[in-house]
């Protein structure tokens, strides 16, 4: 049954990791930017809320599912190899930045969804872009912990290959 979740591994790795996370980081920089144009313009706030939650639940759900590589591993099989250290240390950094994805886009969700509830609830006119700005920083914020999560994985293949060579 093992032999069924050894593509697993490739799915918990660091390159696929890396490439997700680079992969989420392109519509997390273009909606910023986004975001911010139409803040400084002052336009309807009705697109840009609508961008901001769709990322910080994209944040969020990653932040999830980094945070839980150890979990993963464990229950599908793929724990307890030569490398375990090794692993335990990767689900120990995904943790980490997964918690941080998933707090950041948490807070980025709240300031947009303030500006969804209705005035009678909670009155944001005026406060609109101030919100919007809130959220689309706390966006950056995970923009450049998410940049700094794929270079830090990438380290952690570049010492595993030197590691190697030195072996060898």
């Amino acid at each position: 049954m093992k032999f069924l979740f050894v593509p697993l591994r490739f799915l918990i790795s660091p390159v696929f990791i890396a490439a997700v996370d680079v992969m989420i980081l392109f519509p997390m920089v273009l909606s910023i930017i986004d975001i911010v144009q139409s803040v400084q313009r002052h336009s309807d706030t009705q697109e840009p809320v609508t961008i901001a939650s769709t990322i910080a639940l994209i944040m969020i759900g990653w932040g999830v599912a980094l945070e839980e590589r150890a979990v993963i591993r464990r229950r599908f099989g793929v724990s307890g190899g030569p490398d375990e250290e090794r692993q335990v240390q990767i689900d120990e950094m995904c943790h980490e930045y997964g918690v941080a994805q998933l707090v950041l886009g948490l807070f980025a969700e709240i300031a947009v969804a303030m500006i969804s509830l209705p005035d009678r609830i909670v009155n944001t006119v005026g406060y609109e872009h101030a919100l919007l700005t809130v959220s689309v920083i706390l966006i950056s914020i995970g923009a450049v912990i998410q940049l700094r999560h794929v270079f830090v994985l990438i380290a952690t293949l570049w010492r595993r290959k030197t590691a190697r060579e030195e072996a060898a």
